[in-house]
């Protein structure tokens, strides 16, 4: 019975802390933030902060770790519930971009952009389990689209970065209010590019152009 309280006033006191912590990054950023405001809004000491986090990096990691494991779970669940690889890829796609038009904060907290975007980390070890946490988020989309297009996944991971780098560029102009003037949204985008592919577009597929399949681009099965 002791233990069980124990590990529930740890389980609380790490809840709190990480709220704290949220605040302090979307304000300062990894760069500004300090355990002492992370203390301050979290009305304790820094002494109360070390038995579960030894720097401000270890608590953005935490941060970081949390929100990739739930994208990684809704992404799965969305290509689990479709039917057929095309489906599963443009299912994939939208889950991940979905998530973050959902979860804006979390674009900022996987870009380290809260402050402006740079080149920036938590260490290597952290860094090296971000970086596969986020490339099993992505294997997820790839290995269907493998299969859509009769080759080895290895061939298509870097036709699932380019998918990576279009829906993460479209969910910052979004966010910055740079698409509405051009009549167009993150997921009208998507859904042309995955037209490249072969995929038929998520949503609003009646306002994204169907274009011809690029030069070099992957061809389905379908595609001649």
């Amino acid at each position: 019975m002791t233990q069980d309280w124990a590990r529930s006033v740890k389980v609380a006191k790490r809840e709190l802390l990480l709220r704290a912590a949220r605040e302090e990054f979307a304000e300062e950023g990894l760069e500004g933030a300090t355990m002492r405001g992370i203390a301050l809004r979290a009305g304790c000491s820094t002494g109360a902060i070390y038995p579960l986090f030894e720097s401000k990096e270890a608590i953005y990691a935490d941060l970081l770790q949390h929100s990739l494991t739930a994208l990684d779970a809704h992404v799965a669940e969305a290509v689990k519930s479709a039917q057929g690889a095309e489906a599963q890829v443009a299912a994939g796609c939208e889950a991940f971009l979905g998530y973050y038009l959902e979860n804006r904060f979390e674009v900022n907290l996987g870009l380290y952009a809260f402050r402006g975007v740079k080149r920036q980390g938590v260490g290597r070890s952290l860094d090296d389990a971000l970086n596969r946490a986020l490339a099993q988020v992505l294997e997820r989309i790839a290995e269907p689209l493998g299969q859509m297009q009769g080759r080895e996944t290895a061939v298509v991971r870097p036709w699932v970065a380019l998918l990576f780098s279009q829906m993460i560029g479209a969910l910052v102009l979004q966010m910055a209010g740079r698409l509405k003037f051009l009549d167009t949204d993150a997921r009208m985008l998507l859904g042309m590019m995955l037209t490249q592919f072969g995929v038929a577009g998520p949503t609003r597929q009646d306002k994204a152009p169907r274009a011809e399949a690029r030069k070099g681009a992957p061809k389905s099965k379908h595609q001649k």
